[in-house]
């Protein structure tokens, strides 16, 4: 994986609007907005990685990052998921994100 991501990240809010998008839509079968949630959040995380192999990660982003790994485990497991989205799975994922994304902010 190359050291620079090949687009900026995008920024906690507007991982926590898809995310949101993705919730208010509730598609009956899995489509794009999962893929670009999961592609948001995995964009993010390559950022945090990186700045922390910079040296010039905020304090706390080890602790974020690690946060962000459990969301985004919750996202990309809905991709496949026998029978129907777990849309409680999906909103504990969305709130965490929303607790995180506020620690960010700080």
């Amino acid at each position: 994986m190359p050291d620079t991501p090949t687009a900026p990240a995008p920024s906690a809010g507007d991982v926590l609007a898809r995310l949101d998008r993705l919730l208010a839509d509730r598609p009956h079968r899995i489509g794009h907005d999962f893929s670009e949630a999961t592609r948001c959040i995995t964009a993010l995380r390559q950022q945090m990685i990186l700045d922390l192999r910079r040296g010039d990660a905020p304090a706390g982003t080890e602790d974020r990052l690690a946060r962000l790994n459990a969301v985004l485990s919750v996202v990309v497991g809905t991709h496949y998921p026998i029978g129907a989205p777990k849309w409680a799975h999906m909103q504990s994922a969305r709130d965490a994100f929303a607790e995180l994304a506020r620690s960010m902010a700080e």
